[in-house]
């Protein structure tokens, strides 16, 4: 029968003992205490004060019925859910027929054994319990058979009814009464230990294993003609039975085996034999799976391609048993940052793909992308080398860029790519980004003909000094006059524009275009500063210093009138040659402005070794100034660390007079937006000008800036604006 064997089956001792429920050990000894000691009262009261041991049952005879049953106990059968299994089970039910419920309990209780008792591996306490239990099950057998049924009075068939009732109702008990202990123990449902006792295989031969119960009537009815001498009967169906169990052991450890070699195949058809990573059959299985789980497109999802950069060079310069190590390393190292649900795969030699479920928004999406780049760049140990590494991440997100599963990777892709170009770490998707749509494509293509017809124009939004709200300056602001399309905005243009070999043309074409109008204004008496956006790209050009030398001699203007203008996210990514060509720049007179400023992630060392003349506040801390604090903060904060780097500032997104107030309060130099001026024609730009009373004079220039050293270089990467 089932002994307590269970309480240490392989589910406790598989569980992490952390998250395993402490044993209710009070709980515990009440139960042991309510099994034993009425069992032990009954049977001292019924063989002191009550019918005893029956006349026709001699001494040696149930000595050696305990004897049977020990001998049987020690022998377990060893199964595969966790505990071993007794064959004295038609041995103990033939006692509960023969004997009276006492004797036959007591038969139970002092054959029942258990090797570990003998060895000390279990307290006897528990020891004791684990024959008491088997003894109620004996004795409930006995009281029921003999309320029943009799041995020599019952027909064959009441006979077999009544002895296989008997079995049931004595091995319910007895699961029932270990798998309570186990629930106590463990803390888990009492159903589910039951279910997992009579899973599988093992629960088939439960019910085969029930068959022998009939023996028990062989042995019983033999018994009563041949004594004691007939548990011989039993030999046969107990070496039966063990055969059976040991072939149905192997059949079901050839199972388990089975079972396990195809888990073990299927794994390896789904994983990265190098880095242990799901590939990419299961991160795009994974993907569909998300896609097609979700009710609605109201939850975001983001998929996120990353790829190494130089990966190639630590391979060439140091082997690829080096490479693969690294490859090894960037799992671990990034799933500190990724949450249980995310999904990383290693997609194919230095590219990973990440799967986020659920990041609310476009903006979770980011933050998670710079954790991951930061832990990234921290130096990774490999085979005792110190290595430096990068990456580039593109980031699709779900709805919004594709519902497809293809769609959404091609994207990520698309994005990777840009963001390896710009050297800017990351890039979400932008359809602008995407080079090989047909629309992009024919775009692209009908850039030159726009140029050569003069399709592109520049507008310019006034630039106004505070506090006296004179006309300081404009920016210009570029529009393509499109034949077939219409106006088009510079964001739906210029992006593609900078990945061609059209940019230094392009570049050309607008510096050439503001400097042409300054000096018409100039000649009109408005000696107007010009503000270009510039692209970071067209600072790797050597020859940019002396076109804008060129430009600036044609149309008979001091450089002092020209501003060019970098995203702040170039910062982040200057290089020595890029340095270089602005450093030339600013020794000809020309001021640098850094555009957008605060929604990077610059720090003072790169403002310190630009020669940076002029940041511009960005417009989202402009806005909101008059209603939130915190912008009210991070805008004043911002002048204060213009004006002590000697650096005028500018702010964006002016929408109404309570803002243009407020920054005249703290002490900005000047300010643009809709509530000053829209962006103009050159001809609406004169008519502001003179409505205003004329241009102001020119900003003092500020002091001059440490230019850097040809031996010191910015880090980080080159973003594209």
């Amino acid at each position: 029968m089932m002994s307590q064997h269970l309480a240490e089956g392989r589910r406790a001792s598989d569980a992490d003992p952390s998250a395993r429920p402490a044993p209710r050990r009070g709980a515990i000894l009440a139960y042991q205490a309510a099994t034993i000691v009425p069992l032990a009262a009954w049977l001292v009261s019924s063989f002191v004060w009550g019918p005893g041991v029956p006349s026709d049952a001699s001494a040696y005879e149930l000595i050696g019925w305990v004897v049977a049953i020990a001998i049987v106990d020690l022998l377990p059968i060893a199964t595969n859910v966790g505990f071993p299994f007794s064959l004295s089970f038609p041995l103990q039910l033939s006692v509960a027929l023969i004997y009276p419920p006492h004797v036959a309990g007591a038969i139970a209780l002092l054959g029942s054994s258990d090797e570990r008792e003998f060895k000390g591996q279990i307290p006897l306490l528990q020891g004791v319990w684990n024959r008491s239990q088997l003894a109620w099950s004996v004795v409930a057998e006995s009281v029921l058979f003999h309320r029943i049924a009799s041995i020599d009075g019952s027909r064959w068939y009441e006979l077999g009814f009544a002895v296989l009732l008997c079995a049931l109702v004595g091995y319910a008990l007895n699961v029932v009464m270990v798998a309570f202990y186990f629930h106590l123990k463990s803390g888990r449902s009492t159903i589910d230990i039951l279910l997992e006792m009579h899973v599988g295989v093992f629960g088939e031969f439960v019910v085969s294993y029930m068959g022998l119960a009939l023996f028990a009537v062989i042995v019983a009815t033999v018994f009563i003609d041949f004594g004691f001498g007939s548990i011989a009967v039993f030999i046969a169906p107990l070496a039966f039975a063990r055969q059976m169990f040991t072939r149905t052991r192997s059949l079901q450890e050839a199972t388990v085996e089975l079972e396990a070699r195809q888990r073990e195949k299927e794994y390896q058809a789904l994983h990265d034999a190098l880095t242990d990573l799901p590939n990419r059959v299961l991160f795009q299985q994974t993907l569909r799976e998300q896609i097609d789980a979700r009710p609605d497109e109201d939850s975001m999802l983001a998929v996120m391609l990353m790829d190494l950069d130089h990966f190639k060079e630590i391979n060439d310069a140091l082997g690829h048993h080096f490479g693969d190590l690294l490859l090894q390393e960037i799992g671990p190292r990034l799933a500190r940052v990724l949450r249980d649900d995310d999904l990383m795969a290693r997609l194919g030699g230095d590219e990973f793909g990440i799967i986020l479920p659920a990041v609310g928004d476009e903006t979770t999406a980011i933050r998670i992308v710079e954790r991951l780049l930061e832990e990234l760049e921290r130096p990774l140990n490999v085979d005792g080398l110190q290595l430096d590494v990068s990456g580039s991440i593109g980031i699709a997100l779900y709805p919004t860029h594709s519902t497809d599963v293809e769609a959404l990777m091609r994207r990520a892709d698309v994005a990777m790519y840009a963001a390896k170009e710009s050297g800017s770490g990351y890039e979400v998707f932008n359809p602008s980004l995407d080079r090989y749509s047909p629309s992009r494509l024919t775009l692209i293509g009908q850039v030159r003909p726009g140029l050569e017809n003069h399709e592109f124009v520049l507008e310019y939004q006034p630039k106004i000094a505070l506090p006296d709200r004179s006309v300081a300056g404009v920016e210009a602001l570029v529009r393509w006059n499109h034949p077939e399309r219409g106006v088009i905005v510079p964001d739906d243009f210029v992006p593609l524009i900078e990945r061609t070999v059209l940019l230094k043309p392009f570049t050309t074409y607008v510096l050439n275009e503001a400097l042409r109008q300054a000096h018409l204004w100039d000649r009109q008496g408005l000696p107007l500063e010009v503000a270009v956006n510039l692209s970071a790209r067209s600072l790797l050009d050597p020859l940019l210093p002396n076109l804008v030398a060129d430009l600036l001699d044609r149309w008979d203007l001091p450089a002092s009138r020209l501003t060019l203008e970098l995203t702040e996210n170039f910062l982040m990514g200057d290089s020595g040659r890029s340095i270089g060509g602005m450093t030339r720049l600013a020794e000809l007179g020309v001021s640098w402005s850094i555009d957008d400023f605060g929604t990077g992630y610059s720090s003072l060392s790169h403002l310190k070794r630009l020669p940076i003349r002029e940041i511009k506040v960005d417009r989202s801390f402009v806005e909101n100034m008059p209603q939130d604090a915190n912008d009210r903060m991070i805008v004043r904060a911002t002048i204060e660390l213009g004006r002590n780097l000697g650096m005028r500032v500018v702010a964006e997104g002016v929408e109404d007079e309570a803002t243009l107030e407020a920054l005249a309060a703290i002490g900005c130099d000047m300010a643009q937006g809709f509530h000053l001026g829209t962006p103009l024609a050159s001809a609406g730009v004169t008519r502001y000008v003179e409505e205003r009373g004329g241009a102001a004079a020119l900003a003092a220039e500020p002091p001059p800036l440490a230019l850097p050293s040809n031996g010191e270089r910015a880090v980080g990467h080159l973003h594209v604006v």
